[in-house]
């Protein structure tokens, strides 16, 4: 709410601004009238007339000073550009494991000894999941292609996000591929 505040007094200084600028102006004479509303033509009236540009300086001030409020108190502006770079990897190349910190990963408090072994799945079924991933790998590659043409050198927080997700997704490149070669030669 305060940032509103403080952008309707930064377009309200500029309009007065204005105003002053152009009743100045026709006074001068009516091309200056029409000049102020030209691109720079406003720069150009008060570097030729300072003395009767004084007027609005103090609502150029005011507009600038409430502008710079509207900046500081603007609570979206952080959020918004939080969204372009995310701070964590992508969900899809995560590592991460899931459940408690005093568990072990794979462990289950589940009996143990009760459970079936999962059924080892045919050449058939490893090709096709094979396929499944290496395709899964081409789109993401294509999205991180993007993501270098649109990162920035100075962004140094970008480069370090992309760098782990590009060794995520070489990682699995090679495990895939070494995966095809495998099922390839074991015709």
């Amino acid at each position: 709410m305060v940032s509103l505040v403080f952008l309707g007094l930064a377009i309200l200084c500029a309009l007065i601004s204005r105003i002053l600028l152009v009743t100045a102006a026709v006074k001068i004479s009516t091309g200056w009238a029409f000049g102020v509303f030209l691109p720079f033509g406003p720069l150009f009236f008060r570097l030729n007339y300072p003395d009767e540009a004084r007027n609005s300086y103090i609502f150029r001030v005011a507009t600038l000073a409430c502008f710079f409020g509207f900046i500081i108190y603007e609570p979206r502006m952080s959020l918004r550009l939080s969204k372009i770079h995310p701070t964590s990897a992508s969900p899809r190349l995560s590592k991460q494991t899931v459940g408690y910190a005093t568990e072990k990963p794979g462990t289950s408090s589940k009996a143990t000894g009760t459970a079936a072994p999962a059924p080892t799945p045919t050449l058939a079924e490893r090709r096709t999941a094979n396929a499944t991933e290496l395709e899964r790998l081409r789109g993401i590659e294509a999205e991180l292609k993007l993501r270098k043409r649109d990162l920035l050198h100075s962004d140094s927080e970008g480069n370090r996000i992309y760098a782990i997700d590009l060794a995520s997704y070489n990682e699995a490149f090679a495990k895939a591929t070494a995966e095809k070669n495998a099922l390839a030669a074991a015709k």
